[in-house]
């Protein structure tokens, strides 16, 4: 029989478990642990050498040419030529390594490097940021590997964006989690025998 009384409870409907799994498994992706940049290298001064450059100081442009090198604390990148932006106050705000591939690599606060390739890496001291463009790829110890069109890395925090570009696909490929040892079952205590204490002969000859 139908309950149509205004007293009788209402059931609530289930929510859909496979309309659930989408989000499920976004939330595991955002609470995934983060591999910490090494956070000491914002404090340190950009060093950037060439073999050869050409400046446009009206411009506040610095073409480099031939094993180009960029270097703050950890941070190091390679490539075989390179463009320095500076602004009015000739601060560096943009160094765009290219290469096949340029590289881009840096030691991370809980150990390990991170290590990451693209035909273009476009570094912004500012915002601690490293947009990586063509056949971009990023290893980060601990975490996992991330491909792409193009990916985008905060040298500050070490969080990642990406997107496969043209339709494409990002690829992420995350670390299995470290199994613990199984404990070997403790043996018991073995306890040995006792040796047989010889009879004692009584004090009246004969035992």
């Amino acid at each position: 029989m139908t309950c149509m009384a205004p007293s009788c409870p209402r059931r609530t409907p289930r929510p859909d478990r496979r309309a659930l799994l989408p989000a499920l498994a976004l939330l595991a992706l955002l609470l995934a642990p983060t591999a910490q940049a090494l956070k000491s290298d914002r404090q340190q001064p950009l060093r950037v050498n060439a073999q050869r450059f050409v400046a446009a100081q009206d411009q506040h442009i610095t073409k480099l040419y031939g094993d180009v090198t960029l270097q703050q604390g950890s941070l190091h990148g390679a490539a075989a030529k390179g463009t320095v932006y500076t602004d009015a106050s000739n601060k560096v705000t943009r160094v765009v390594l290219e290469g096949s591939p340029a590289r881009l690599s840096q030691q991370l606060d809980g150990g390990g490097e991170m290590h990451s390739t693209a035909a273009t890496i476009d570094y912004s001291p500012a915002t601690e940021t490293a947009i990586l463009i063509g056949a971009a790829h990023v290893d980060q110890p601990g975490r996992g590997s991330y491909s792409g069109a193009k990916l985008v890395y905060n040298t500050g925090t070490g969080a990642m964006q990406g997107e496969g570009g043209g339709g494409g696909q990002v690829h992420l490929i995350f670390l299995p989690h470290a199994r613990s040892a199984t404990p070997t079952p403790a043996r018991p205590a073995t306890v040995a025998p006792a040796a047989a204490q010889p009879a004692h002969a009584g004090s009246g000859g004969q035992p």
